[in-house]
């Protein structure tokens, strides 16, 4: 039997870690620019919905993201005061089209190719394996 510690038979253990190490070395990139992970994913997300369809709302970017509706919603009133993004209503206040603003366009423009660097780094070793990592 292979000489194995407790914790590499713990896939679930594993995967938390994980995470908490690629967290922890993309807020390293992020703070500088005074921009939160969850700010960070959310404008990405915008970026990418924005390229699929012209109006977006914040429950796609919820669905989109997979995270909780108020974790959106307080993370988007956050990236619209930093004047990164707009919220505009157009005939319900509970569905408010989000745009990109300059700002928040050439701050991802920025960060965006330290992210994917980042995560190259830190994912290259998977190499064949990335499709069953995923």
């Amino acid at each position: 039997m292979a000489d194995t510690s407790p914790i590499e038979n713990k896939i679930g253990l594993l995967i938390w870690k994980t995470s908490n190490f690629w967290q922890s070395n993309l807020r390293k990139i992020l703070n500088p620019h005074n921009i939160s992970l969850n700010e960070y994913l959310i404008l990405q997300s915008i970026k990418y919905l924005i390229e699929e369809k012209s109006n977006i709302y914040q429950n796609e970017i919820a669905d989109f993201i997979g995270i909780d509706i108020s974790v959106t919603s307080v993370t988007l009133k956050s990236l619209e005061q930093k004047k990164y993004i707009s919220r505009q209503v157009i005939a319900d206040n509970r569905k408010k089209i989000i745009n990109i603003l300059q700002q928040g366009e050439d701050l991802f423009q920025i960060l965006y190719p330290l992210i994917e660097k980042e995560e190259e780094l830190l994912f290259n070793n998977l190499k064949n394996e990335t499709f069953n990592f995923t």
